[in-house]
Order: C-alpha cells, then structure tokens, then sequence
C-alpha cells in the first residue's frame, strides 16, 4: 500500500475525513483504477452524505471486478440512500444469485425492501440473515420493529394465504389473498394469486383489476416520467389491459380499473410501443371515461392519439381547443399533456390569421450581430445552435470541439440568449482558435414576468426564428442541432440525401404523438424557396404562442408537426425524412 493511501485511511479511521478525503483523490488521480483508494472514497462519500457521487465509484470497482459479491452489495447500499430503491435490490439480487449465502446482502435486500414497504419480503430477508448469521444484530433489531409496526397485516396476509391454498377456496377467497398480498408488498405471491382466482373464474372482475395493477407495476410503465430514461415490457403492459378490460366489463363502475386501462394506453402510446388496435380500443374506453369524468386529461389524450393516429389532424386540433375549455389557465399548466395539446393549431383559419414572419421578428428583442463566418463554397451548409447563458457553459463546449473534430473548417453559427461576459469571451477564442468558421449573435429580451415554462420553452423555440435570419443573411442552408448534443459523424455526408429537397427532418416512426414524432434535435433547412416557406410559416406558428399567455415545453416539436401537416395540404415542400431512431450523425443527450 502506498504511504499516501495508508495515511489516507489512517485519517478516515480515526474520523478525519476532511484530511482523508484530498488524499483519496490525489492516489486516484495518480491510479484511476487503485481499488483501495476507491473502495475507502466510496464509503467516505457514504459516510459523509454523498451517496449519490460513491455510486459512481462503486461502479468503477464493479468494472474492475465484475464477479465481486461486496461490491454488488456496496454499490447496492449507496443505491437505496440515493433515492434509487429499485436498483439497489437489482443489484442485491445478482450479489445473492453469485451467493446465496451472503448474509450482509441479505440484511441489505431487508434494508431496500423495507424502505419501499415490501414487509413480507423485508421479513423473508431478515429472518434468512439471522438464520446465515444468527448473532446479527441489525437483522434482529430491524425485524423486531418490522414485526411492531406490520404484524396486523402479515399476518392477515399469512392467514388468507393459507385459505386461498385450500383445495375448494373459491376465486372470492383467491381475491382477497391478492389485496392482503399486496397491502404488505409480495407482489409475485399476489401475481400468482391473482393467477389462481383467474382460473377458477376468468372473469371476477376485482382478479382482473388486481392482477393488470400488479402487470403494471412490474412493467415500468407506472414509473414511466416524460423526459427520463425508462425500460417498460410492452407484452406485461398488453396482459394487464387485457385484465382491466375484462375487469370492467364484468363491473362498468369499477373506476380504479377504467382509469388503469386508459392511462396504460397513453403511456403505451407516449414511449412508442401502442398498436393501433390497443389504441383505437383504448380510445372507445376513453369516450366512455369522459362522460363520467369531464376533466379526465388522460382520456383526453387517447383520444387525441387515435385521432392523429389516422391522419386527421385538424379533427385532433379542434377536439383539444374544445377539451381545453375546461379548465383554468393554472389547471393546464399544472398537466403536462394538456399543455402539450394545447399547442396544436391545425385548421385553415388559424394558419391564414397568422402574421407574418417579419411582423414576429420585429416584436423580438433586437438580433445583435457579433462576428459572420467567413464565406464557404456555394451551397455548402452552416451549422447553427441557440442557447442561454447557461446552456451555453454547460453543453457548448462538447458540442464545438465535436463539430471541429467531425467537421474541421465548417461554418458554425451561434446565438446566446443574454450572455454573460465569459460567453462572450469564450465565442472570441472559438473566433481565433480556427478549426471553425465562427459566426455569433445574441438578443436580451425582457423577460419580466414570463414564467420559468415561457422561459425555457422561448429558449429551445425561438431558436427557429433565429435560424431563418442566419439562413437569410447567409444565403446557405442551415444545419439546426441542438446544444446538448454532440456531433458523432460528419453529417456534411447528407449533402447528397438532401439533393431535391427543401427540408431534412427526423421523424420518429413509432407515432408516438404529434408534439414526439419530429424530434427537432436536429434539422436541415435549404436556402430555397420551400425551405424559406417552411421556416417562416414554422416562425410565425411558434410567435403566435410566444405572444400569448399560454406556452409549454415541447412548442418547437409540435409547430414542426403541424407546419408541416398544413404545408403537405396546401403548399407542399420536399422533405427528406431521417429515421430518429438510427440517426448516425449525432448524440442526444436530453429526451426528445
């Protein structure tokens, strides 16, 4: 052990960690890979209430020994006091499938599964630790206080068990093993009982509720949050809407199973794994769900869904202008969805109304025009991406050196929305550095009482206003990519796929909405006249919400959508389309 370590833990140990924790690190950055420098960090981190930066190291020593038990268990611990209950137990059950009879991984499965209120499986847990290990005293601490707070329950849970097993219990009996099950967190006993009173009566409706709730859970569609990564098994989702269809045409007033069918449709539909018939029979339910509930925004949506789903957006538009009547200016802004919806313009009258795009770019702040980049061959395409302040120094700097690595000497344009004083010295050096051509503008719009969704959504919207007066002024066509994401091919190599066309787009095959099928992450606009249509009309649709009260997130994807639906009806442009899903030419970093 190297003397700087060893003072390190001799720090740690006698509870220093002030001192011990510079030195870790010095040994770390000397030795990236020293696994006592980062098994001792780790548990510092721990210790000191940094779970959630111990994780990473954790999983740096799983790397370097990819069959260790401890580390399963470690990384599993700084896991559960990170908030990531789920994963903690993931990783204590691969600690426990090398070995089974590892008595710390079973005390911290307890640990996990009582945190989460899974009592039967934390007592399961508990008692095989103190069976590996019988003098452990926080397994036996922590199943005493088990007992005292959930004993009324595990055992009623243990009693309806032992009836539902009987050879003549009747599928009511089976039923209320499953809630008794559940009420103390054995989801896969209460699957199977729920399986049970199914065969017994594959209709009992209140079988049919408890096991599609069950599916659910067990799919991740329930954890399923707009933006955040997520894993969902599409085949559990379809079972448990088979359930709760079957629940609610046993029992049509059994609202609990109404409301889980329709909401396991839109979020089928929202992560881009709803068939058309799962959705049209979702819709049905839907109709039905809006007359006893108005308000219900979940119903809405499949609605709205099916609708565009066949191509009648206009009927989708007035439907959600209708549905939207409702409810109060705070009510939407507080449903995401609906916020969503209520962006969607697709009739004649709103697209001849709108102003055009000039009269939208002179109630903007003034477009200050710092530096052009140097001019280029005739056609050659500029690269632009808009930002805050902010932004800009968290995600620019990635995204210029992969442009001057995948695009040496391209033109690169930028706006920075109010720019600090650094910005503005880091676009000078991009100026003289020289692997690209440089071009920077920026605006300071007041924005005085705006809320923080009008903020951010006039950050990622009005990008495309700022894009045609780049395109305009440079006379080339203009390659839109957003700022948090990094260039991983040259995509100077779609020069030939736009041959003929006005508009290079990604479109999301999976029809998971209109505000979801363009991911705008990046675009391609020609200096033609299509491409000059298509982004004025596209600036004037995204000024109109920017001027009024009402604007949410996902506005420049939903005005891509409907410009274009309403260009392909009236004044067509040539679109090359790009398959979102196996896009080579960049990485996104945020959902889209």
């Amino acid at each position: 052990m190297e003397p700087a370590l060893a003072d390190a833990i001799r720090l740690h140990n006698s509870g220093n960690h002030a001192g011990a924790e510079p030195l870790y690190r010095a040994v770390l950055e000397r030795e990236p890979a020293n696994r006592g420098a980062l098994q001792m960090l780790a548990m510092l981190l721990v210790q000191t209430g940094r779970p959630t930066e111990a994780v990473g190291h954790f999983r740096t020593i799983l790397r370097l020994e990819p069959g260790g038990v401890a580390g399963y268990s470690n990384l599993a611990a700084a896991l559960r006091l990170a908030g990531q209950g789920a994963e903690a137990i993931a990783c204590l059950q691969r600690a426990l499938s090398l070995d089974p009879a590892n008595a710390a991984s079973w005390f911290n499965l307890g640990n996990g599964l009582k945190q989460q209120e899974k009592a039967a499986g934390a007592a399961r847990s508990y008692r095989r630790t103190l069976a590996l290990e019988p003098g452990h005293a926080g397994a036996a601490v922590n199943l005493t206080a088990l007992r005292d707070k959930w004993d009324a329950r595990l055992d009623k849970a243990e009693r309806r068990t032992v009836a539902a097993r009987h050879p003549a219990a009747d599928a009511d009996t089976r039923a209320a093993a499953v809630e008794a099950l559940v009420a103390v967190g054995d989801a896969a006993a209460a699957e199977a009982m729920a399986r049970a009173a199914l065969e017994q009566d594959e209709h009992h409706h209140r079988a049919n509720r408890l096991l599609g709730r069950l599916l659910l859970e067990r799919s991740g569609a329930m954890g399923v949050q707009d933006g955040k990564p997520f894993a969902v098994d599409r085949a559990l989702v379809e079972e448990a809407i088979g359930a709760l269809r079957r629940a609610v045409a046993a029992r049509p007033d059994d609202d609990e199973a109404d409301w889980l069918h329709v909401a396991a449709v839109a979020t089928l539909v929202q992560v881009g794994m709803a068939s058309d018939a799962v959705l049209r029979d979702g819709a049905r339910a839907a109709w039905l769900r809006l007359r006893r509930h108005p308000k219900d925004t979940v119903a809405a949506s499949v609605i709205g869904f099916h609708v565009y789903r066949r191509d009648r957006l206009v009927l989708a538009s007035w439907l959600s202008r209708r549905f939207r009547r409702r409810f109060t200016v705070a009510e939407v802004a507080g449903e995401h969805e609906l916020g969503l919806w209520t962006m969607l313009r697709a009739d004649d009258a709103f697209f001849r109304a709108l102003p055009p795009v000039e009269a939208v770019l002179e109630r903007m702040a003034p477009m200050e025009w710092r530096t052009a980049p140097a001019p280029g061959p005739t056609g050659e395409p500029a690269v632009f991406f808009c930002c805050d302040d902010v932004y800009f120094r968290r995600f620019a700097p990635a995204l210029l050196e992969s442009l001057a690595e995948r695009m040496p000497g391209a033109a690169v344009t930028v706006h920075v929305v109010a720019p600090s004083s650094e910005t503005e010295r880091a676009m000078v050096r991009w100026q003289t550095d020289g692997r690209l051509k440089i071009g920077f503008s920026l605006d300071r719009p007041d924005m005085a009482g705006w809320t923080d969704i009008k903020r951010v959504t006039y950050y990622a919207s009005a990008r495309f206003l700022r894009a045609l007066q780049w395109m305009r002024r440079m006379d080339r066509p203009l390659m839109v990519v957003d700022t948090d994401a990094w260039i991983t091919g040259d995509p100077q190599a779609l020069r030939a796929d736009m041959a003929g066309c006005d508009v290079g787009l990604m479109f999301d095959g999976r029809r998971r909405g209109p505000s979801r099928e363009i991911p705008v992450g990046f675009a391609v606009y020609e200096n033609t006249p299509g491409g000059d249509r298509f982004l004025s009309l596209l600036g004037s649709y995204i000024g109109h919400f920017l001027a009024g009260v009402e604007v949410y997130w996902m506005l420049d994807q939903m005005a891509h959508y409907a410009v274009l639906d309403w260009l392909n009806r009236h004044e067509p442009v040539r679109v090359r389309r790009f398959d979102f899903l196996s896009f080579p030419y960049c990485h996104f970093v945020g959902a889209k």
